[in-house]
């Protein structure tokens, strides 16, 4: 691991995920994926900048045809919390009827931002909509939404790493990880 982002892993409290085991799991919802959408040309939509990390690595083993949108979507604007209301960065043009379309995100929290775009894309009338995160946290949820498949299920706490951040760091960790309980400024 560089130097530099071992300097970053010492501002967790601990490793909740390691690299091997976030990868062998991406691994698996691909097989699934690629066992239950086989024949079918799947439109990706995926919630930034969180899911970056799983987006690119899930889409890479990936087997079926695949149109990628991106959307920027977010209920925490820069703190450990949510602000209770989600801010989409909606496309124009964006149309998808009659599409088989997979939704991804990082992580199921409250609820709040999977609902508002599952909302959205289901008044679009795609031929089907799957929901597929790579954390649900385990606490009540604000909204529930529908989830097809997530990758682990963890506690109700504040994570960083694999693309998740703390105003703006720790994105860059290979690892999923608990910031110490006074992150750095």
């Amino acid at each position: 691991m560089p130097s530099s982002v071992t300097g970053v892993i010492q501002d967790l409290e601990r490793i909740l995920l390691t690299p091997a085991q976030i990868s062998a799991r991406v691994d698996s919802m691909a097989a699934r994926l690629n066992a239950e959408l086989t024949g079918k040309v799947v439109t990706v939509v995926a919630l930034m900048d969180g899911a970056l990390f799983f987006v690119a690595d899930l889409l890479r083993r990936l087997e079926m045809p695949v149109r990628l949108y991106t959307l920027s979507a977010s209920s925490y604007q820069g703190g450990t919390t949510t602000t209770g209301e989600v801010k989409v960065n909606w496309p124009t043009n964006f149309d998808l009827r009659d599409q088989d379309v997979l939704l991804l995100d990082d992580i199921l929290d409250t609820g709040l931002t999977l609902s508002a775009i599952c909302e959205r894309l289901l008044a679009q009338q795609p031929a089907s909509l799957r929901t597929c995160v790579l954390l649900s946290k385990r606490r009540q949820r604000l909204r529930e939404v529908p989830l097809d498949d997530a990758g682990f299920e963890i506690d109700d706490e504040f994570v960083v790493g694999y693309g998740m951040d703390y105003q703006g760091r720790f994105r860059n960790l290979p690892c999923i990880g608990i910031l110490n309980p006074n992150p750095p400024a």
